[in-house]
């Protein structure tokens, strides 16, 4: 099956998901070394789509993905809470929920899921947000690949940052 064609059936399982308003299952292969189906819930995809759509909805597709990657390695780590929506409400660590983007970003993706109309932008969002969730750890780069599956922190300036990719410094 083509890229084309699993994209449209996984979008067409996502909206019969979103109507039925049962948990997504995304049984396509991780980028990871684990061959394994990734459940996630809707509430999830939301969460996850709107913090990237907050923080990188002005970088390119990897780093949009990449803001994703390190929310999923936050959930994974002992160090944070163990849930995707814990990570992001995590006191002191996203700015957009401390200055209410991120409560605007999660209307205004539910407007968008309900009117069936989604920008390019939240598309390109919620993609990223999708692959994050089902575990790819991996962004391209100018052909090539970058692991990202262990960092932690992303800020426009961080200190020690060990990758830069678009506005965002990682570490």
């Amino acid at each position: 099956m083509n890229l084309r064609k699993l994209v449209t059936v996984i979008a067409a399982a996502f909206a019969l998901c979103i109507l039925l308003q049962v948990p997504c299952q995304a049984a396509t292969k991780a980028t990871t070394d684990e061959d394994q189906v990734r459940e996630y819930t809707e509430s999830e995809l939301r969460y996850m789509t709107s913090i990237i759509y907050c923080e990188a909805r002005g970088e390119s597709y990897a780093g949009q993905k990449a803001v994703g990657i390190v929310v999923m390695n936050r959930k994974k780590s002992e160090q944070f809470p163990n849930s995707v929506k814990g990570v992001i409400y995590q006191r002191g660590q996203f700015s957009p929920v401390r200055n209410g983007h991120m409560s605007k970003a999660l209307s205004l993706y539910d407007e968008q899921v309900e009117s069936g109309k989604m920008t390019k932008v939240m598309k390109t969002c919620r993609k990223a947000a999708i692959e994050a969730l089902q575990g790819s750890t991996t962004v391209k780069v100018n052909g090539k690949s970058k692991e990202m599956k262990n960092y932690l922190f992303f800020s426009r300036r961080i200190r020690n940052a060990k990758y830069t990719l678009g506005g965002h410094q990682f570490r």
